[in-house]
């Protein structure tokens, strides 16, 4: 499988909101960043909504560490990891992921069940 898929786009307003909240909860410098970043891939496995992210649709693509790691619930009620990895000055990558590895990570959870992994 490849790391990552080219997908050149404009942010989701879901994506918006989720990486709003997690910004404001544990990287407020990080919110002013928002407006200014472009989907430059998705996950290779083509199924998950993991997204990497640049400051440009060209942007090259940077591999950073994990800043946030937050659980957050499917419409269906699974629960679905998040975690978003980053630079020193940004994120790089959105990944949502299955906690226990039984169901593939088909959408995003919602935003008011978001809470951090202890």
């Amino acid at each position: 499988m490849e790391y990552s898929i080219p997908e050149r786009r404009e942010l989701s307003e879901i994506e918006v909101q989720l990486m709003s909240h997690l910004f404001k909860m544990e990287k407020p410098e990080w919110i002013p960043l928002i407006g200014k970043l472009k989907v430059i891939a998705r996950c290779g496995c083509g199924k998950c909504p993991t997204i990497l992210l640049g400051e440009t649709p060209d942007s090259e693509i940077q591999i950073g560490n994990m800043v946030i790691d937050y659980i957050g619930e499917s419409p269906n009620g699974q629960e679905i990891g998040v975690s978003l990895f980053g630079t020193d000055t940004m994120p790089t990558e959105l990944e949502f992921y299955s906690l226990d590895g039984e169901f593939d990570v088909t959408e995003i959870p919602m935003v008011e069940t978001l809470r951090p992994i202890t």
